[in-house]
């Protein structure tokens, strides 16, 4: 059973996280499950709404509204939080600034702050690298093998190439040939609503449209009050 009022109570506390770090230059301290909870309510949400969309449309659309607000106030969190961590990532990493990061947060500034030290040291003249025209041992052995790799997959494909030189027919995908069985039946849209996916297509549906569905579709629908079917005799 979904329970809207668990993940309505997750939105409003990103949206209150997103307004604290909008007000202050600084990185605020988060709880440090925050990413984690993220991904855990994506999850959930994508797994309830592929169940819901065979059986329940209604429950479908507030499923996919709920989504979309949820992405749309992380995104908004994201580029303000990460503006701050890639600000930080040029200037030496304290204590004072690792403090209020999740351990992502801190792996993500560390990587960052090696970049631009690199980078800095590149342009100064300074890189060890660069002075000496040397690539790292392990720099030089990460090439070796990955030149070994590349070296054995091309031979590969070349063995391949020769056996199939022949290109087999495409399978037709069972979903498609399902479609293709599937009988259409003219109808009368009664109410707006929002974007459905189906098999053939995605639809767009909107009160006193009058379109061709699959009956499948049409039956789903019909058992929301969602649609009239025309009988054209």
């Amino acid at each position: 059973m979904l329970d809207l009022n668990k993940y309505d109570k997750t939105l409003e506390e990103l949206k209150s996280v997103l307004f604290s770090e909008r007000k202050t230059r600084k990185l605020n301290k988060l709880d440090p499950n925050f990413y984690k909870n993220i991904y855990s309510t994506f999850s959930e949400l994508k797994d309830e709404k592929a169940e819901a969309l065979p059986t329940d449309i209604i429950k479908y659309m507030e499923i996919t509204h709920l989504l979309d607000d949820v992405k749309k106030n992380f995104k908004a969190f994201f580029q303000v939080r990460f503006e701050k961590i890639a600000r930080y990532s040029v200037y030496e990493l304290t204590d004072d600034i690792l403090y209020n990061l999740t351990n992502e947060e801190k792996n993500i500034i560390k990587d960052f702050s090696e970049k631009m030290k690199y980078y800095y040291d590149d342009f100064i003249g300074s890189s060890t690298a660069v002075e000496n025209n040397e690539i790292p041992a392990d720099e030089l052995n990460n090439n070796e093998i990955n030149q070994e790799h590349a070296d054995k997959t091309e031979e590969t494909e070349i063995k391949e190439n020769k056996i199939n030189n022949q290109k087999l027919p495409e399978e037709e995908p069972l979903e498609t040939k399902n479609i293709k069985n599937e009988t259409y039946v003219l109808v009368r849209i009664l109410k707006d609503l929002p974007p459905v996916a189906q098999p053939d297509k995605n639809y767009y549906l909107h009160k006193n449209d009058i379109i061709y569905i699959t009956e499948s579709f049409a039956s789903l629908l019909k058992n929301h009050d969602s649609i009239t079917i025309i009988n054209k005799k």
